[in-house]
């Protein structure tokens, strides 16, 4: 049984798959820790009507909460939603954009809640 080498570009689709997951996990997160508190007034408020800086703290908080375990199926649900609409509204679409902007926060998974 042979082992061919795995291309470098099946590796990055790979890596980059798992860091979006990663990302929507963290995304839900916040959203479920923060929302409440930021928008007692409208707890339901979709990520579409929140402002872009409002989004990206949601998303980094999403991160963090991801990163210490602390989600469920209804916070990774809709920290992936947030995830999606941060991607879309602030990036245009691209990934690689939001990561290169995420790795710029300071690391808020040292930070205990």
């Amino acid at each position: 049984m042979s082992t061919a080498p795995v291309p470098a570009a099946t590796r990055a689709e790979s890596t980059r798959r798992v860091l979006a997951l990663a990302v929507g996990l963290a995304s839900a997160a916040l959203v479920v820790s923060t929302a409440p508190a930021a928008h007692a007034e409208s707890r339901a408020a979709a990520p579409e009507d929140l402002r872009i800086d409002e989004l990206k703290r949601v998303y980094l908080s999403c991160n963090s909460a991801a990163l210490r375990g602390r989600l469920d199926t209804a916070a990774v649900r809709q920290c992936s939603v947030v995830y999606e609409a941060l991607k879309r509204r602030a990036f245009d679409g691209d990934f690689g954009k939001l990561l290169a902007w995420s790795r710029t926060q300071p690391d808020v998974r040292l930070k205990e809640n």
